[in-house]
């Protein structure tokens, strides 16, 4: 049997629908996932293997990235996994999904047509393809000499950002919300993390109720938060489009707080190759996951000062960047485009359930808003100390280097209990001492790479 393109898509726009219909949990049933901070019970993963290097066309290099230690990394995620079952959650891989979707599809022609429009390299012989060929696995395909004896591009490593797999997909109290990435080269896990939910037994029981790859509009999900069954955080302007968040409000019905990152009307793919001193700066605070993620109820773990609008222009890292550019150790207009970014950093718009509709929350940044809701804080690096010449130094020796080993980016295994990256002791020792029992574990290929706990986990269902 065969099925041609325009059957494929028709099926594949269907497919969420049909799976809303099929899963949608019925009359008094629990939803799946109804917040970021309830006992975990299933998540997807993508852990890494020792032969995950190279390869990647879609990255812009010169000469494919080889500096990780991957059998390091390989065991630093073992660590988490290690952790989370330790904890009570249910592990699905991902390679596992993908195998069973292709078994499922195979024979009815749906998984050479997905192939040949998702990963036309591989579409010429889809019998031969598995799930390690389409992962940049399979001997046959990796570092294979062409007919002309120079390299011939066959597969792109599909491991390099799949890891991070919750910002491909985030659950909601209503069902699935499916996301899409601004990056070409990261959305392909878009392309397989839809294909594996339409049709892996393993998650076809997850109604898909938003899918952004059909709207045509940036979302990862990083920078989504499910506060409760009614809210949702939403970060934007650096990785998510801002315009995606009153299009939530309406089809989720749900409130969207949304808050800024980088001040956009919309988001365009970046040029390869393009970095200048400001991709520091937007790395630094690349979703919202790696500045402030729920650790309880009303309870958040935060960056200090660039939340605050109180700090707006005296954060730390203004006076840093206002320092340097006044030594000329930075260029003006970098420096200007980050203290800018810093000014407007945090402020919040407010979505409305249903309509989408906007309300403004004038100057007020997110610790401004959430404290006037009754929300207690604990600081990465630990309590702020009175003083400019304190707080500076306290940010600077313990905070800033805790934030950029991912020290706010945490996954909550159940109440009261979060894992989290070893070698962030002054944020640790915080969230004791605010009554957070705190799992670590080594990661420092992990981190390195941007993402924390938080991002390496995709969270299926909790209670």
């Amino acid at each position: 049997m065969t099925i041609d393109r325009r059957t494929l898509l028709a099926g594949l726009a269907a497919a969420p629908a049909l799976a809303a219909a099929r899963a949608q949990p019925s009359g008094g049933t629990a939803p799946f996932l109804p917040s970021d901070i309830g006992a975990l019970k299933r998540v997807l993963m993508h852990s890494v293997v020792a032969t995950d290097r190279g390869g990647d066309r879609l990255d812009g290099n010169l000469l494919p990235y080889a500096e990780s230690d991957m059998e390091a990394m390989v065991a630093q995620q073992a660590g988490l996994v290690a952790l989370l079952k330790a904890n009570g959650a249910e592990v699905v891989e991902v390679k596992d999904a993908l195998a069973t979707a292709i078994a499922a599809t195979r024979k009815s022609g749906v998984f050479a047509a997905w192939l040949e429009a998702s990963f036309p390299l591989l579409g010429a012989d889809p019998d031969s393809v598995t799930a390690d060929t389409i992962l940049g696995r399979d001997p046959r395909v990796r570092n294979r000499l062409g007919p002309d004896g120079n390299w011939r591009h066959f597969a792109d490593d599909n491991n390099g950002s799949m890891m991070w797999t919750r910002d491909s997909a985030i659950m909601t109290p209503g069902g699935l919300v499916m996301g899409r990435s601004v990056s070409l080269r990261r959305r392909r896990e878009n392309h397989l993390l839809r294909f594996c939910y339409q049709h892996s037994p393993l998650l076809t029981r997850y109604p898909v109720i938003f899918d952004a790859m059909e709207e045509g509009i940036g979302l990862e999900g990083g920078d989504f938060t499910v506060v409760d069954r009614n809210t949702i955080f939403l970060g934007n302007g650096n990785r998510t489009d801002p315009r995606i968040a009153p299009l939530l409000a309406q089809r989720l019905n749900m409130d969207v707080l949304a808050v800024q990152t980088v001040k956009r009307d919309f988001i365009r793919p970046a040029k390869l190759g393009s970095a200048a001193q400001m991709l520091e700066l937007q790395l630094l605070l690349l979703h919202l996951d790696t500045y402030f993620t729920l650790v309880g109820p009303r309870h958040a773990l935060t960056v200090p000062y660039l939340l605050e609008k109180e700090f707006a222009e005296t954060s730390p890292l203004a006076r840093y960047i206002r320092g340097a550019r006044a030594q000329n150790l930075l260029e003006e207009d970098e420096a200007e485009k980050g203290l800018t970014m810093l000014k407007e950093f945090g402020r919040v718009t407010l979505y409305r359930a249903g309509s989408g509709k906007r309300e403004d929350l004038g100057d007020a940044k997110l610790v401004d808003h959430l404290k006037g809701q009754g929300y207690r804080f604990t600081w990465v690096g630990g309590a702020r100390p009175a003083g400019d010449q304190a707080a500076y130094e306290a940010f600077m020796e313990r905070a800033y280097p805790e934030l950029r080993r991912q020290a706010s980016n945490i996954v909550q295994a159940r109440p009261g209990r979060v894992i989290a990256y070893a070698g962030n002791p002054a944020t640790k020792a915080a969230l004791e001492a605010d009554g957070i029992a705190v799992d670590t574990f080594p990661a420092r290929e992990l981190w390195a790479w941007h993402g924390g706990p938080h991002c390496l986990t995709q969270p299926l269902e909790r209670q």
